[in-house]
């Protein structure tokens, strides 16, 4: 036991000393570049801060997770996860660079996610074998391809994704241990996840001097969702739902008004609940009422081990709390 807190401090430990080094590396650099994001009308700030800082992340994480992969009994089987990371991180700078077409993204997202499903053997599936194995497969792909857009289109105010982040991961760590899910490679990813985002958060908490930009947020939405399908996969679906149920919440209601209004709704706005709630209580407030929020989401996914509906309905509470604070706020 002791030899697990020590090795768990230690990857948490040197992810965030390497990314406290690195994002202040990339920081400058883009500073140098000028490749900054310049304040508009759907914007959250009101100075260009850096975009981009999201290298520094992808720095630690790939190397990370391939030198977990290879340390592993059977690591091959993350090849295709790690061509994702790779793949995700290409096609995110360069729309943060130039623009990409909303199409093109969305078809190498769905491809990412192909090439990181082939890590779960034929008998790891959401539904138990309740549904055709072509179709459960498919909703992991699609909803995987939804996951990594939300935690992108969920990244708008400072140190929200990187709060979120270390939220789902610890109650990943949390929900594994007592179901008891003996998984190394997915445990050191929540750990390393941490670190990397602890890191991050020094430079990027309000107000901020550097984002992510989508080389950041997509990656991140992307090695969360592999983490949290783990987690379903191993007979424990509500509760891999109810850890990162307010981004679900909040992108779910947005996109769904916009839609109905007929607005593109892949377009950068700022309509998301937390985003009027930072205009009237300030950015940082609104992610500490967040990240409170997601403790008590831990608590309900260690309560949806054992009793399912119990968990459910308490995170269903919460989040309905949240949203309304949110809203109350910006009104």
């Amino acid at each position: 036991m002791d030899n697990d807190l020590s090795f768990s401090l230690g990857v948490i430990l040197a992810t965030f000393a390497l990314s406290l080094g690195l994002t202040g590396i990339a920081k400058k650099i883009l500073a140098r570049r000028a490749l900054l994001d310049i304040p508009n009308e759907r914007s959250s700030h009101q100075v260009p801060v850096p975009r981009g800082g999201g290298w520094a992340v992808v720095m630690i994480l790939l190397p990370a997770l391939a030198w977990a992969a290879f340390s592993v009994e059977d690591g091959l089987r993350y090849g295709g996860l790690l061509l994702g990371i790779v793949l995700l991180a290409a096609i995110s700078w360069a729309d943060d660079r130039y623009g990409v077409p909303a199409r093109s993204r969305l078809s190498l997202h769905i491809l990412a996610a192909c090439l990181g499903v082939l890590a779960f053997s034929p008998q790891e599936t959401l539904f138990g074998g309740a549904v055709p194995f072509w179709l459960d497969r498919t909703l992991m792909i699609v909803g995987w391809a939804w996951f990594i857009n939300l935690y992108n289109f969920m990244d708008g105010i400072d140190g929200i994704t990187g709060t979120e982040t270390i939220c789902i991961a610890t109650g990943l760590c949390l929900v594994m241990g007592l179901a008891g899910i003996d998984d190394p490679f997915v445990s050191f990813a929540t750990l390393a996840l941490t670190g990397t985002c602890l890191g991050f958060l020094a430079y990027n908490w309000h107000p901020a001097k550097i984002f992510l930009g989508d080389i950041g947020s997509v990656p991140l939405g992307y090695i969360t969702g592999f983490c949290l399908l783990t987690l379903a996969v191993d007979g424990h679906l509500a509760a891999a739902a109810i850890l990162p149920l307010y981004y679900l919440a909040d992108s779910g209601i947005t996109i769904t008004r916009r839609a109905l209004k007929r607005e593109k709704i892949w377009e950068a706005h700022r309509q998301h609940f937390y985003q009027h709630a930072a205009r009237g209580m300030g950015h940082a407030r609104t992610v500490l009422w967040i990240a409170a929020a997601n403790a008590g989401l831990i608590g309900a996914a260690l309560l949806a081990v054992s009793h399912v509906e119990a968990g459910l309905a308490l995170a269903v509470v919460l989040v309905a709390v949240l949203l309304g604070k949110l809203h109350k706020t910006a009104l």
